[in-house]
């Protein structure tokens, strides 16, 4: 074990991510993103190749216990390892282009800060293979533990795009060859009578509010998830889902 005591993250560059398939799912997709990871004993086995990364890299880990890691990762459902990670880069206008060359569909999310429905979302967009998320919210942040737990090794699954704008979203989509498509609960047509783009992105507001009028204003097709009415929404990500799988249906099954 390599003994080296704990150092602070540089926020601008670092952070701390937590559960043990967020943790592992990353040190697969981007090893050389691993910086420090603190382990209990009890993981040690199932996290043996990314031991024995740290080994041969010289990187720093620790061996700790359940109160270590509440300490560490400030809560207690970190599942016995954390990891100290660089933060992804944004994506460049190059790759996001190689990406949608092919056929593919992407989400654009306007507002919705609540880490645990963006690793949500970033779940279910890994399963159905969205190729690329536009995050729009000067509060939305999808650097952090709670997102990477949450996504359950979804979160470097698909690009992540922060996007200053509208304006930025709409110059970006209209550039990759995306075709957009708003949810609104209002003047929409039904997501399951809609044909779809081969080449779309879904944009989606926040829960309660949903997209903005300036949102709404700049996608000509608009659709709904229809229902009982019983309940006046779905949560954002149960909605993303539908969404997404609906795509999948109409273009890869």
């Amino acid at each position: 074990m390599v003994k080296k005591a704990p150092v602070a993250t540089n926020p601008d560059t670092e952070m701390k991510i937590h559960g043990f398939n967020a943790c592992m799912s990353l040190f697969k997709s981007r090893p050389q993103a691993v910086i420090r990871v603190y382990i209990t004993e009890k993981r040690l086995h199932a996290a043996s190749e990314l031991i024995r990364h740290c080994v041969e890299k010289k990187l720093a880990y620790h061996v700790s216990t359940v109160e270590e890691l509440d300490k560490v990762t400030e809560g207690t459902h970190h599942e016995g390892i954390c990891m100290v990670i660089r933060k992804l880069k944004r994506p460049g206008l190059t790759d996001l282009r190689a990406l949608a060359e092919d056929k593919g569909v992407w989400l654009a999310l306007e507002n919705v800060n609540n880490p645990h429905n963006l690793g949500a979302i970033a779940r279910s967009a890994a399963h159905f293979g969205v190729k690329g998320i536009f995050v729009l919210g000067e509060k939305a942040n999808f650097q952090n533990g709670a997102f990477y737990r949450t996504a359950e090794g979804g979160a470097e699954a698909c690009a992540m795009v922060a996007v200053k704008s509208l304006m930025e979203l709409q110059s970006l989509c209209e550039g990759l060859g995306l075709e957009m498509f708003a949810t609104s609960s209002h003047e929409a047509k039904s997501l399951y009578t809609t044909k779809l783009s081969q080449k779309c992105v879904f944009l989606i507001g926040a829960e309660g509010v949903g997209l903005s009028r300036e949102a709404l204003s700049m996608c000509k097709k608009k659709i709904a998830i229809p229902g009982t009415g019983a309940v006046e929404s779905l949560n954002v990500s149960v909605a993303t889902s539908v969404c997404v799988s609906e795509w999948s249906r109409q273009f890869q099954h």
